[in-house]
């Protein structure tokens, strides 16, 4: 990573975007001084008060958009305390982690935050990683017949794999690798990681060749897909790395910085306007390589 860039992403008026960046990509212990000193300036910010505010609402997506942000921006429950905690089983006994199409993507966001401790948290993970496909994917969960006809073979769904994908990556970095992890990587790198088998200039869903962000259940860009592949042990320079890092550099510009392709219309948090350089994207897209 060029050095201004670097710079610009430990900038202190994103202090979300520089404790991951210190956390993850200088990779320094979480009782470094500028860790603690970031972590310290996070916690004050209007940006922690604004996802502390949504977590605390009634309704499910909102405590589930609250921790996918505190998630992302490198904090754990220690760090916010028993605020968090009230919050999350109180969202799991209400939903039983069954969040749509969701799920594997909450499961990623509370073992980043620190809950894979939790027996209930551990035994749904063990227990949904169980049900990958032969194919290494996993399979769309409609109970619309029109869609996922239980008398009729399908293939696995994509955009849910893809969530899997992420709670592989984050297993890893927690120790843990999971059964499926070589079976998931292989879904993807024998497609070059975003085509179709049957087409190979086709991607399986148009999202993951741009940088979408914060993730959503069903839209998650090329940014996080590469970055979970490489945390998997994905070689940079295999032919199915090489072809993600070419569509991902289609939104790098001259100064090194990524660009942000599309977001929610009301994203889980604040991350940057969508067509102009984004710290988040950049941020993976080099914790990528």
């Amino acid at each position: 990573m060029d050095k201004s860039v670097f710079e610009w992403l430990l900038e202190e008026t994103n202090p979300e975007v520089r404790l991951r960046t210190l956390i993850e990509y200088e990779r320094l212990p979480e009782d470094d001084e500028s860790v603690i000193a970031c972590k310290n300036i996070l916690l004050q910010s209007k940006v922690y008060e604004r996802g502390i505010k949504k977590l605390k609402k009634d309704k499910p997506w909102d405590k589930y958009d609250a921790i996918m942000a505190v998630a992302e921006w490198g904090l754990t429950r220690d760090d916010i305390g028993s605020d968090i905690d009230d919050e999350v089983f109180a969202l799991i006994e209400s939903t039983g982690f069954k969040m749509l199409c969701g799920e594997p993507l909450l499961l990623r966001n509370l073992v980043k935050l620190g809950y894979y401790s939790e027996d209930i948290v551990k035994n749904e993970i063990d227990s949904v990683l169980k049900l990958i496909k032969d194919d290494g994917g996993f399979g769309c969960i409609s109970t619309n017949k029109k869609i996922n006809d239980p008398r009729k073979p399908h293939k696995s769904c994509a955009r849910l794999t893809v969530e899997y994908l992420l709670l592989a990556a984050q297993l890893q970095l927690e120790g843990y690798r999971p059964e499926c992890a070589d079976a998931l990587v292989h879904y993807f790198t024998k497609r070059n990681i975003f085509y179709r088998m049957d087409d190979m200039k086709t991607p399986m869903v148009d999202v993951m060749l741009g940088t979408f962000y914060p993730p959503d259940p069903i839209k998650i860009g090329a940014h996080m897909i590469m970055y979970a592949l490489r945390v998997l042990g994905c070689e940079p320079d295999c032919e199915a790395m090489q072809a993600g890092y070419k569509v991902l550099d289609e939104h790098k510009l001259e100064n090194g910085r990524y660009v942000l392709t599309a977001s929610k219309s009301v994203p889980a948090f604040k991350a940057g306007n969508v067509g102009e350089e984004n710290k988040w994207v950049t941020l993976y897209a080099y914790m990528a390589r």
